[in-house]
């Protein structure tokens, strides 16, 4: 099965793939090759897949225990059975901060999004929830590169 992780800007990840798992606003959803046909929207959090084969070189990349994961913003996943094409605002397959920057980041937006849920329109709150969900995926994609 193909897999297309792309960004307006980019191709961030194209590989054959044995499975992925998709971070869906219902839940993780496994896809393996002949899954049905499909159109969900993606959450900003995790996605792990396993390619088919090994890949060159891992510095540009989490892989870790046959496993490639990134995360990434909210998005839609279009699957067909034999493809899976994933479009997102953006991704990040490492995060260049430390663990500490990300940290710092996190403790800002809930610190926001406290202040927000006194005084700040429904749409705001969201972004920022938005926000510190894909800082978490990068404090978690971080921490399996380590």
């Amino acid at each position: 099965m193909q897999l297309k992780i792309s960004s307006p800007a980019k191709t961030i990840f194209e590989w054959e793939i044995k499975e992925v798992i998709l971070p869906t606003e219902i839940g993780e959803v496994k896809i393996l090759p002949w899954h049905t046909p499909m159109v969900t929207v993606l959450k900003p959090w995790i996605i792990n897949l396993i390619p088919v084969g090994s890949i060159s070189s891992n510095d540009f990349i989490v892989w870790k225990n046959n496993l490639v994961s990134l995360s990434v913003w909210k998005g839609m996943a279009f699957v067909d059975g034999k493809i899976v094409k994933v479009v997102i605002s953006s991704a990040t397959t490492i995060p260049t901060e430390s663990i500490k920057e990300l940290e710092s980041k996190k403790l800002k937006i809930e610190e926001k999004i406290k202040s927000l849920r006194k005084s700040g329109s429904l749409e705001e709150i969201e972004r920022s929830l938005i926000q510190l969900d894909k800082i978490n995926a990068d404090i978690r994609l971080k921490n399996l590169k380590n």
